[in-house]
C-alpha cells in the first residue's frame, strides 16, 4: 500500500469514529428537546399537572416495534432528564418537569 492509501484509511477510520461518537449524542439531545416539549404541551410542570408515560406519549416501544423502526432516543433522553432531576415522579408514578433544574439551553419558551 502506498502513502495515499494509508492516509485515506486513517481518514476514513477517523470519520467513522466521529460519526459513531457524534451521531448518538446529537440524536439524544434532539430527543431531550422533544421530551421537554411534550411536558410543556401536556402542562406537566408541577406535581398537580403530572402525567403518566402513556399520557405523555413516551411509552417505550415493544420488542416488535424496536425491530421494525429506527432507534427511539426518547427513553434515553427521559432517563437523562430524570438523572438531572429535571423530571421527577410523584407517589402515583406520574411525571412532571421541574423547569428550574433544566439547563438554560434546554428550556423552551412557553407554548402559545
Amino acid at each position: 500500500m502506498d502513502l495515499n492509501g494509508v492516509l485515506l484509511g486513517v481518514f476514513l477510520l477517523a470519520l467513522a469514529m466521529a460519526i459513531v461518537l457524534y451521531l448518538p449524542a446529537r440524536l439524544t439531545r434532539r430527543a431531550m428537546h422533544q421530551v421537554i416539549r411534550r411536558f410543556y404541551e401536556k402542562e406537566a410542570l408541577d406535581p398537580d399537572g403530572a402525567r403518566t408515560l402513556d399520557e405523555l406519549g413516551l411509552t417505550p416501544p415493544n420488542f416488535l416495534e424496536k425491530l421494525s423502526k429506527p432507534r427511539d432516543y426518547k427513553p434515553t433522553a427521559l432517563r437523562l432528564l430524570q438523572q438531572m432531576e429535571a423530571v421527577q415522579m410523584t407517589q402515583e408514578g406520574k411525571l412532571f418537569l421541574v423547569e428550574e433544574k433544566l439547563h438554560p439551553s434546554l428550556r423552551v419558551s412557553k407554548l402559545p
